[in-house]
């Protein structure tokens, strides 16, 4: 049925198979009768365990299978719940060559040749969730390295898996690959609004707001959502994104807008608080990318012409230009940021203080009223 959830992430586990997990119990739960009403059908072959600190942490640690996790995502003594996951150290990773789009973040001057490396932080976007409104994702990529999940789908067609367009792929493909992405690590929820001729409608993209903020909601981990889209400036879609950020603090990364216009009279790049990207090409010097939009409604630029991406059928590169690209690398950025300690809309103001500024040429006169920064990562 179109628009139901297809899977909550946490209960996305092959039913033939259990997966090893940690849940922590409310403190003030009776650790004796959670075991007995949850795991009295469980053998002793699930490593089932318990481990208490102090007065107030108590926690089950198993092979829980998939009928149990469900029953335990909806119990409510249960407070948190996560794979066992592994804790590496923290370091500095260089990638070494990158794509120009992210040599560009970890440079403090425009790029010369030879400049191709991307300095990153190890955590590089892990345990961020990243809602992305779009044509789908084609998981099929080896780069996503099985990281993405499809959670609902609100086009007007019916309900597909993957990507029929290319243009949510290729996003994806900034914000989280292996190889193009900024965030290398976070998790890539495919949220369809659009059709295979990539145009969605304002009813669905808001339906689909409503629907990722209620499970980011449930989830209580942190979250994003991106909307690589733009239409003439609306009230109501400003307004419904305006709530996702002041009502719950989540960050929303939109497009500036590919039409050589004023941003603010464009959709949702108008509406306050949105993180708003316009486009540079920083294979020219960081000249200001002919299409893009400007004024007091964009945020900040980044990368937009000729970036390499994941081609829509999953292959391994491909060419696009646009500030939805340059919106997949912010969002990227914003789930890095996160990553590292930077929740909510503190992301956003990190990736804002970062910014180098006054280093677009020719800003003041191809942009009026526009701010002159640029991304950076470091």
């Amino acid at each position: 049925m179109r628009g139901i959830t297809i899977a909550a992430s946490v209960l996305c586990v092959s039913a033939a198979s259990a997966t090893r997990f940690i849940a922590q119990v409310s403190d003030n739960a009776v650790m004796s009768e959670i075991m007995g009403q949850h795991f009295e059908q469980m053998s002793n072959d699930n490593g089932l365990g318990a481990i208490m600190i102090g007065r107030t942490f108590q926690a089950i640690y198993g092979d829980f299978p998939e009928r149990l996790l469900e029953s335990m995502y909806y119990d409510g003594r249960i407070m948190a719940m996560s794979m066992d996951r592994v804790l590496t150290p923290e370091e500095y990773i260089v990638q070494a060559p990158a794509p120009p789009h992210l040599a560009r973040l970890s440079q403090k001057a425009p790029l010369r040749t030879g400049d191709t490396s991307y300095v990153y932080h190890s955590n590089a976007g892990i345990g961020v969730d990243v809602y992305l409104l779009d044509t789908g994702i084609n998981d099929s990529y080896p780069g996503f390295e099985g990281r993405v999940q499809k959670i609902a789908d609100f086009a007007s067609e019916p309900v597909i898996k993957g990507d029929p367009h290319g243009h949510g792929t290729a996003v994806a493909g900034v914000i989280g690959s292996s190889y193009f992405g900024v965030a290398k690590k976070c998790n890539l929820f495919d949220v369809r609004v659009a059709d295979s001729d990539g145009r969605a409608s304002l009813i669905g993209t808001i339906r689909a707001l409503e629907h990722v903020t209620k499970l980011a909601t449930i989830t209580n981990r942190p979250s994003l959502v991106v909307i690589p889209y733009s239409m003439a400036k609306n009230v109501i879609l400003n307004a419904a994104v305006e709530a996702v950020i002041r009502d719950l603090s989540i960050p929303v990364i939109v497009a500036g807008g590919n039409s050589n216009q004023n941003a603010c009279n464009f959709s949702p790049a108008s509406a306050y608080g949105a993180l708003t990207i316009g486009s540079v090409d920083v294979a020219n010097n960081d000249e200001v990318a002919p299409f893009t939009n400007y004024g007091e409604c964009v945020d900040v630029f980044a990368a937009g012409v000729n970036i390499s991406t994941v081609g829509w059928d999953g292959s391994f590169e491909l060419l696009k230009s646009g500030t939805s690209m340059s919106a997949g690398i912010a969002s990227g950025l914003v789930a890095y940021f996160m990553s590292v300690g930077f929740y909510g809309m503190d992301s956003v103001n990190r990736v804002k203080m970062l910014s180098a500024t006054e280093i677009i040429p020719n800003m003041t006169l191809k942009c009026p009223s526009t701010r002159n920064a640029l991304l950076q990562n470091i």
